[in-house]
């Protein structure tokens, strides 16, 4: 969805939000966490108070982290925490102007982030193997392959003609041969192995071919011809040896864990709350 060319009028401009509030705060130095130093006391595990919001020592933590550095001087330190004090000042500023509700990146970074934190426990989950074998097992069609095939394929040096000769097939089901295009020599009739095809059709146009549905046709550049492969049949096989697909299995077992406590989560929060809906 396009963003609006124009801006609604009175709508504040981020970018003049940020350099303002940036500018002030560096104008007014270390002096911002003086006060703070020489303000009320602060609950335990905490570093900083913005109004009525808590910057905790595990938040300091993170934000050093993130810097990559193993160990920071005393200025450093300092800066790291104003610059926490900054961003908390610009994010209750930007709240009070209504970002969290008009803005859509705002609104898209809260999305994200929420989300991130719901499903972070998924995305680090380690099962065993028994526990990927099992899941392997109760998810076989998540994890076939196209193991036979029975396509018909031509040839032409000819792209136009190869276009006009997959339309007519894709229309018409019926095609008309000729000195321009014709069928690929030796092609074997009736199911194929795709390890064998790629010997006729190539490694590359055999591999898209068995991710094409019965029935449906395509053009592909093979060596400065074009072949047009048209799929009659396919038949599919499981995967059933772990040590094989390990880490698509193991991806598939965090999303589906992931997406399982994200829709928990939703659940919950529809339970909670009061939507009344129009449908456009």
């Amino acid at each position: 969805m396009g963003e609006n060319q124009e801006k609604r009028a009175g709508a504040p401009d981020l970018r003049w939000l940020i350099a303002g509030a940036v500018a002030g705060l560096l104008a007014a130095g270390y002096g911002l966490l003086r006060q703070a130093d020489s303000g009320g006391e602060l609950p335990a595990g905490a570093v900083a108070r913005v109004n009525e919001q808590i910057i905790t020592r595990d938040q300091f933590d993170r934000a050093v982290l993130r810097l990559g550095a193993s160990e920071l001087s005393d200025d450093d330190n300092a800066r790291m925490l104003q610059r926490l004090v900054e961003d908390e000042l610009l994010v209750q500023r930007g709240i009070e102007l209504g970002m969290a509700q008009s803005d859509t990146t705002v609104r898209n970074a809260i999305v994200d982030s929420l989300v991130a934190s719901v499903t972070a426990e998924a995305d680090a989950a380690s099962p065993t193997d028994e526990e990927l074998q099992q899941y392997l097992d109760e998810n076989s069609d998540r994890f076939s392959y196209t193991a036979n095939m029975s396509v018909a394929a031509w040839q032409t040096d000819d792209e136009a003609v190869a276009q006009t000769f997959v339309t007519a097939l894709r229309d018409y089901g019926e095609v008309t041969i000729s000195d321009a295009i014709g069928p690929i020599p030796d092609l074997p009739p009736g199911m194929l192995p795709v390890e064998l095809l790629r010997d006729y059709l190539g490694p590359g146009i055999a591999a898209a071919a068995s991710e094409m549905p019965e029935g449906s046709s395509a053009i592909f550049a093979r060596r400065g011809r074009w072949l047009v492969v048209q799929v009659l049949a396919k038949k599919s096989a499981v995967i059933t040896d772990l040590s094989a697909v390990r880490n698509r299995v193991l991806l598939d077992y965090r999303r589906k864990l992931a997406d399982e406590a994200l829709q928990d989560y939703l659940d919950d929060l529809r339970r909670r709350a009061e939507v009344d809906v129009i449908r456009p």
